[in-house]
Formats: structure tokens, sequence, C-alpha cells
């Protein structure tokens, strides 16, 4: 057994008693579109066309307690190939720290991890650009801004230690359903990153993977 799979393991038993994710138990299900904003070859390969994404809590407190700010979406392909990407943001600060929010709109997202790229490293965030209304961070709100319009994201790219700048748009216009078991879509950037895109470092990714790993498999999710 791999030093990272028994590392994890203890998310497997954990999924499983509580029949649901580790991480992010509590969402919405989405689907929308992505736009690219920035300019054919600059920076990630990131190309228009339809999504699916999941806005959740990262500890599943109820109603509207302050939690960890989830954004999860999949590109069906990129600039180089079809080939599924999975990008996940976490709210956050200083690129890598985890930092719990109140509100939706007050979030700003981050990857966490850097992107490696033909040779160049990237870094994603984004923030909300939808005013969703409502207590704290509901994702009852979620839901009520999608059945009556769009939740919009903005998403930017930096190179290296470089100034963010923008890459693409999220827009989100229907929710197709919410923590019910047949709704599970795993999203997991270790093993969908798109033709040429990893997550970097290697051992954090390797790591990272079998957590996500052991967390299916112990709430029973493809």
């Amino acid at each position: 057994m791999r030093i990272s799979d028994l590392t994890t393991l203890p998310l497997k038993a954990g999924a499983a008693l509580r029949d649901r994710r580790v991480f992010h138990p509590t969402g919405v299900l989405c689907a929308g579109t992505v736009t690219r904003l920035a300019p054919d070859g600059e920076g990630l390969p990131v190309v228009s066309g339809d999504i699916v994404g999941r806005i959740s809590k990262g500890a599943g407190t109820p109603g509207a307690l302050p939690d960890f700010a989830g954004l999860a979406w999949r590109m069906q392909r990129d600039a180089d190939a079809q080939v599924p990407w999975d990008v996940l943001m976490v709210s956050s600060t200083a690129r890598v720290l985890l930092r719990p929010t109140r509100s939706w709109p007050a979030a700003q997202y981050s990857t966490l991890m850097p992107l490696g790229y033909r040779g160049a490293v990237y870094w994603l965030r984004a923030h909300l650009q939808t005013p969703i209304t409502g207590e704290g961070l509901a994702l009852s709100a979620v839901r009520d801004q999608l059945s009556t319009g769009t939740v919009d994201f903005a998403v930017e790219q930096a190179r290296g230690g470089g100034p963010f700048t923008a890459l693409a748009t999220l827009s989100f216009d229907r929710a197709l359903c919410g923590d019910e078991p047949e709704c599970d879509q795993p999203f997991d950037p270790t093993v969908r990153s798109g033709a040429e895109v990893t997550l970097l470092p290697g051992w954090l990714t390797s790591l990272r993977r079998a957590a996500y790993r052991n967390s299916r498999e112990g709430r029973g999710a493809e």
C-alpha cells in the first residue's frame, strides 16, 4: 500500500460512516457556461463551452453559518484536446491559505495549488459577480438566485508571482440537484486536468488524489 493511500484511509472510513462527502458535503450542483476572456494562447488553455459545477460548503455547517465556500466546475475540453478538466476552488487568502467566510459575495476563491502548463506555473482565483442576497452562507440563497437568474463568477489567472488578469467568466443558469445520493458528481482535478495541465507539486497531488479516491470509495460514489 502506498503512503498516500495509508495516510488518507481515515477519509474512506469517515465517508462510509457519514454516507456523504468528507470534503464539501453540502452543495448545489448546477449547469452553465464558461466564456474565455483572455486572448487565445495567453495563459491556461480554457475555452468557451458548457460546464457543470457545484457551489458548496466545505465543512457542511447548517443553514447560514460561516464555512469554507467551495466552487468547482468541469469543462469538457480545453484548447489542446477533447479531454475533461475539473477545477476546484475554496475560499482563501494569499493564494494558499484556507479562509472561512460569512457570505457568498465576501469569498475569494483559490485552487490553493498552482497549475503547470507548458513549462510555466499559473495560479487561479475567482470571485462572485452576482449580488446574492440572503442571510449568511446559506445554500438556499444560491438556489433562489438560480431559480430567477444566473450566478456568475470572474476567473483570473497569474503566471508565477505576477499580477492576476482576466481569464474567463463562469455563468451558472440552472440548478441540477442538491445533496441526494444520485446527484453525487465527484470533481477531481488530480485525475481530470485537461490534456497538458498538471497540479503542482507532484507529491501533494498524489496525496490529494488518494484522499479524493478514498472519500469516493467510502461513500460508494463512482
